[in-house]
């Protein structure tokens, strides 16, 4: 090493890093935790003939396990059969009180808005808060029957939002307005 006053040819500080990677390297000291993870490399790896490894999308599309059946995705529809984009459209005036204003435009995004209709609805607001209404509006307008509750649904959990989802889903049902379809046997429940 270098004496005092000194400047080493690879720069000002190396002494002092070289210093404090010995002091780090000689605090460390194995944990239970650090030890096991050698003991296990250190074994010899199991036979895993006929195991098929799926990557996490492909186990996504396998559907949930028998522990997450109880999370499984209900399908909402109208009580008493009335009309679906009726139904929902009562409720675009509360969506923009739960769905957090920073979440609108992408979440119009993901449920097929281009920005040019984003930026046409914010234009046609009378006020902020009317934005996601008349955004709501412009996509029942161009996607005609094929927008649903459970697109609404579905962009919010794409997006991260499950409690904004959870939230609204518990809204349309308490109201009564939407029902659970039970598990697509025909018969729904409330």
């Amino acid at each position: 090493l270098p004496t005092r006053g000194v400047v080493s040819p690879r720069g000002p500080g190396a002494e002092d890093n070289v210093k404090n990677e010995m002091l780090n390297n000689r605090d460390l000291r194995p944990t239970p935790v650090s030890e096991k993870k050698m003991e296990m490399e250190s074994q010899e790896p199991a036979d895993l003939r006929g195991v098929t490894i799926l990557s996490p999308r492909e186990a996504e599309d396998l559907g949930p396990t028998e522990a997450e059946g109880s999370q499984r995705r209900r399908l909402l529809v109208p009580a008493n059969g009335a009309d679906p984009i009726d139904t929902l459209r009562l409720f675009f005036n509360y969506f923009p009180d739960i769905v957090p204003y920073e979440s609108w435009n992408p979440l119009m995004r993901l449920m097929g808005l281009t920005d040019n209709d984003i930026h046409v609805a914010r234009a046609c607001a009378s006020s902020p808060k009317d934005a996601l209404y008349e955004m709501l509006v412009k996509w029942v307008s161009r996607m005609g029957r094929e927008a649903s509750v459970h697109t609404l649904l579905e962009a919010l959990d794409a997006m991260g939002e499950r409690c904004t989802k959870e939230t609204i889903e518990n809204h349309l049902v308490g109201s009564g307005k939407f029902i659970y379809l039970d598990d697509g046997a025909g018969s729904a429940v409330s």
